[in-house]
């Protein structure tokens, strides 16, 4: 009998006691992972794509629904406006304007960073100034219903666009600036260069150069710009509607005070308006800001000038510059005045009959027709 050959042990399954095969390719038996693991891995990948896919569901719906409402948005602003709005053409660019009014005196209203709507902002306040004078609320590029641009947001662009805006409507100089918050700057500007362009500035708790002001201007990411295009700006104000989650919606809300000065299409419609403001134009204003306030620097007003600051009680209590930076551009105190009104920034959303006659005071002393 044939002597039976005893199998290699390092053939054998140490636990069946089966030989192996010799057959299999090298390295398979570590390559394959074991069945329960297989299981879990295709689960997450599986979970993996799944989230992916409604994420990327979510912004096609988000964006759709913002491509589709925000000209329907607009055109509810233009009617709600109505025939005192028009858009006029500066450098191949659409700007939005309102004119009201036909008084001897032309007051232009320019509003403050990031003003979502401001014709519809500043709607009480130019009402009521329009009684005596003819009064124009500029939209720069980028706010309200004015195209982009992409020209630098430098206190000389933007002066000299809505310069250009005003030679459109056929309004000459001099004119009342009515500047808020930001345009402060862009105002100083227009005064130093085109002093014989202005009869008067009334501040709307307008800016000044601070050197917390000048220290740096944050850097915007780009991706916001696209954030805002597919609805992400939209979703958040709606958001910010039931949640105050970004505390946004109930800052307007605190502007508008106890005054029953818009109505609740105007409210809504400028909150709305948040959706298509936050663009690579304004962004660009937004990088500028340090900048344009460095170029204000030691500015201050000829001692000829009618300037008028009314500055809200709530600037005062977070910057302490506030009020010494309106004073230092005083250099004829006979008539350059600072006041201050208890309020606001946005003081004008609360206090518009308020600002009115206060401003019509000012401008009947000081300012001669023309």
């Amino acid at each position: 009998m044939g002597t039976l050959e005893r199998p290699d042990p390092s053939t054998v399954d140490v636990e069946s006691g089966v030989q192996a095969d010799d057959d299999r390719p090298s390295g398979a038996a570590n390559s394959t992972l074991p069945k329960p693991r297989r299981r879990l891995f295709r689960v997450v990948r599986w979970i993996f794509v799944g989230l992916v896919s409604v994420v990327v569901v979510a912004v096609a719906i988000s964006a759709a629904v913002h491509w589709w409402q925000t000209p329907r948005d607009k055109q509810a602003v233009e009617q709600l406006i109505g025939p005192e709005h028009r858009y006029v053409d500066v450098d191949g660019h659409r700007m939005s304007v309102a004119v009201q009014g036909s008084g001897p005196r032309t007051i232009v209203l320019m509003p403050g960073l990031g003003t979502p709507e401001p014709i519809l902002g500043f709607a009480p306040l130019a009402r009521r100034l329009a009684e005596q004078n003819t009064v124009v609320t500029v939209e720069p590029f980028g706010l309200g219903l004015s195209d982009g641009t992409d020209a630098p947001r430098t206190s000389e662009a933007i002066v000299d666009e809505t310069r250009t805006a005003l030679r459109e409507l056929g309004l000459g100089g001099p004119y009342v600036l009515m500047p808020h918050s930001i345009s402060g700057l862009y105002a100083m500007w227009w005064v130093t260069h085109h002093p014989e362009e202005v009869a008067a500035v009334v501040g709307l708790d307008d800016e000044r150069y601070t050197s917390d002001g000048a220290q740096g201007s944050p850097d915007w990411p780009s991706w916001m710009a696209g954030v805002n295009a597919v609805g992400g700006t939209r979703d958040l104000i709606a958001l910010d509607k039931s949640t105050d989650y970004l505390g946004l919606v109930a800052d307007y809300r605190d502007s508008l005070g106890d005054a029953s000065q818009y109505t609740s299409e105007q409210q809504d419609l400028y909150l709305r308006a948040y959706s298509w403001v936050l663009n690579p134009t304004l962004l660009d204003e937004m990088a500028r800001g340090a900048e344009n306030v460095r170029g204000a620097e030691g500015a201050v007003f000829p001692p000829t000038l009618p300037t008028l600051s009314i500055l809200a009680s709530s600037s005062l209590a977070v910057e302490p510059e506030w009020e010494p930076s309106h004073r230092a551009a005083i250099s004829n105190p006979a008539i350059q005045q600072v006041t201050i009104m208890v309020g606001h920034h946005y003081l004008f959303h609360a206090h518009a009959a308020a600002i009115a006659e206060t401003t019509q005071q000012f401008l009947d002393e000081y300012v001669q027709t023309q």
